[in-house]
């Protein structure tokens, strides 16, 4: 299913997310699709644009996550991981263009998210961050730089704002 992007959509995006599947379900067959999920939960209107998603063992991945990855740049999510409702994985972003089009050249680079991270509702992540282990994004952050171990990151752009043991 990989390479008809129709089907991986129509399957995937359109009858998996649907809140009437139930998660252990869901995950099961977004696995047989080639995504690499370890047991875990991915609740509804989650969407993929690709199967190439890595999540480890007993992460939640909560309602409504856009998952903005292709089949070059993955979003990589560690084991026992959080990750709250509407929580944007972006791998595309342009640079800065010119004044007759800002939006220049395509930014593509994948996403990684460490082990036992903590991400709250609306968080954005953006192309190339690395959230190292043991982090918590608070929620609304928009993540544009990596995220080093064992911190709390708020705001627009998310800073480390707290240490945690």
């Amino acid at each position: 299913m990989k390479s008809n992007k129709f089907l991986w959509n129509l399957v995937a995006n359109e009858l998996l997310s649907s809140h009437v599947i139930p998660s252990k379900i869901r995950c099961s067959l977004l696995k047989k699709m080639g995504m690499d999920i370890a047991k875990g939960s991915i609740r509804s209107g989650c969407y993929f644009r690709s199967s190439n998603v890595k999540i480890g063992l007993n992460t939640w991945i909560n309602n409504n996550c856009f998952f903005d990855n292709d089949n070059e740049n993955r979003v990589e999510i560690g084991k026992n991981c959080g990750i709250g409702m509407d929580v944007l994985f972006c791998v595309s972003s342009h640079e800065i263009g010119t004044s007759k089009g800002r939006a220049g050249k395509d930014i593509k680079k994948g996403i990684k998210i460490g082990n036992g991270c903590w991400l709250g509702a609306r968080v954005t992540i953006l192309p190339g961050v690395e959230v190292k282990e043991g982090c918590i994004i608070a929620t609304g952050a928009v993540v544009i730089n990596d995220c080093e171990p064992n911190g709390l990151y708020a705001g627009v752009p998310a800073k480390r704002i707290k240490d945690l043991n």
